[in-house]
């Protein structure tokens, strides 16, 4: 009856997998780096017009690349490992750290808004930089292959620990 029932499940197709997400998400990353780099380019400059332009421009990808996480690639894996609460307590861990960064992001960009110092503006972006560096390589190196993929819970309870 068990064997039945597996099997049943199994051809059952999660409705928030897509095949093209993975591209598409790393498509939205590059799109962030192409603004970081323009911004870094119009403090350069000292821009300010640009750079005003270029920051309301990254959050708004920002923020419509974290919800499209929210509601496509976190759906998944919380569906998926449903049954695995352990494996769903270090999803939820990583998903909370990026709506972390996206909160902190959001501050910054509400602080310097004016940006009344530009100096201070860029040592603070650095920062934000070296985050977004960071947690765009877990993603594409990690989160990515976990979803793309079918792994043991223990593995991937490894990995995302030792992230």
């Amino acid at each position: 009856m068990i064997f039945k029932i597996k099997k049943f499940f199994k051809g059952i197709k999660n409705p928030y997998y897509q095949d093209e997400l993975i591209a598409k998400l790393h498509t939205e990353h590059q799109k962030l780096f192409t603004l970081v780099g323009q911004m870094d380019e119009a403090i350069e400059a000292k821009n300010i017009r640009k750079l005003k332009k270029l920051i309301n421009s990254f959050k708004q990808e920002l923020e419509l690349h974290v919800l499209y996480e929210d509601t496509n690639l976190y759906e998944h894996l919380y569906l998926r490992y449903h049954y695995y609460p352990d494996v769903r307590a270090e999803i939820e861990k990583k998903h909370n750290e990026i709506k972390d960064i996206a909160v902190v992001v959001g501050d910054f960009i509400n602080t310097h808004k004016k940006l009344d110092s530009l100096e201070r503006f860029q040592e603070d972006f650095n920062i934000i930089k070296d985050v977004l560096v960071k947690r765009v390589s877990f993603e594409e190196e990690i989160l990515y292959e976990i979803y793309a993929t079918n792994q043991k819970a223990s593995n991937i309870i490894d990995k995302l620990q030792k992230a």
